[in-house]
């Protein structure tokens, strides 16, 4: 057997022993679009998420997991119609499409979906963005820090997790100088995103630093310009130097 072709049967035999949920869909195309929605998802830019789904089903509009993410993206009669199509899509796909389906249903709790998230991340342990999710349904600090170390390590590319330990350890554990190197990372790790760009404004704002609040902002909407955060924030800090400047009333 040439070197060439037993790397090609291992790495085919690896990744068929790899638990990932399947992402069944009639287009190729459409996988990499709903893929690339799933990245902004799982980033928080949801309005870029959006967009990509919505290409996506243009091309397979039976296709379950944007489906999915867009019952939970809309509102009113649209998502209920989208909640519908996700359901039907699903009847005759895998056993974890169809439990992912599920979290479509608007009724659910807070509970039902922590415990649909957790059997998917049982079942689908090297599939990154049920990983992510189930970080993000976690009901404790506590719970999160531990599974967000477990999938730093079991995912050391995927950059959005890096943003979720820095917000653990500015807001939960206070310690800024670890929180900084995590949002460092996230922003080496996805330089062409928006919100690794508003998280460390988010960081420089709450540690008091308005200058580089300001200036990390400003390069969020320079990679996205309709981010609300950003600009949201940018009004505070203007309105905060503007009261800063005036001068003391007699």
């Amino acid at each position: 057997m040439s070197t060439t072709l037993g790397l090609l049967l291992f790495t085919s035999a690896a990744l068929s022993q790899q638990k990932i949920m399947a992402w069944t869909t009639k287009s190729e195309k459409a996988k990499e679009l709903a893929a690339t929605g799933v990245n902004h998802m799982m980033n928080l830019e949801l309005p870029q998420a959006y967009e990509y789904f919505t290409q996506a089903l243009e091309i397979d509009p039976n296709f379950t997991i944007p489906l999915v993410f867009m019952a939970n993206m809309t509102n009113g009669a649209t998502r209920q119609v989208y909640a519908e199509k996700a359901l039907k899509s699903a009847q005759n796909k895998t056993d974890g499409e169809k439990i992912f389906v599920s979290l479509r249903d608007t009724s659910s709790t807070q509970e039902s979906r922590r415990a649909i998230w957790a059997k998917l991340y049982n079942m689908f342990p090297d599939a990154k963005m049920i990983g992510v999710y189930y970080l993000f349904s976690r009901a404790t600090p506590a719970e999160q820090f531990s599974v967000g170390q477990e999938l730093i390590k079991k995912f050391p590319d995927e950059a959005s997790v890096y943003n979720i330990m820095g917000y653990l350890y500015l807001q939960e554990k206070k310690d800024t100088v670890t929180a900084k190197t995590y949002f460092d990372k996230y922003v080496a790790m996805y330089p062409q995103g928006c919100n690794p760009y508003d998280s460390m404004g988010e960081f420089y704002f709450l540690t008091g630093d308005m200058a580089n609040s300001e200036k990390y902002y400003n390069l969020a909407l320079e990679k996205y310009p309709f981010n609300t955060s950003s600009t949201e924030a940018l009004k505070q800090i203007k309105a905060a130097k503007e009261k800063t400047a005036k001068p003391p009333a007699n």
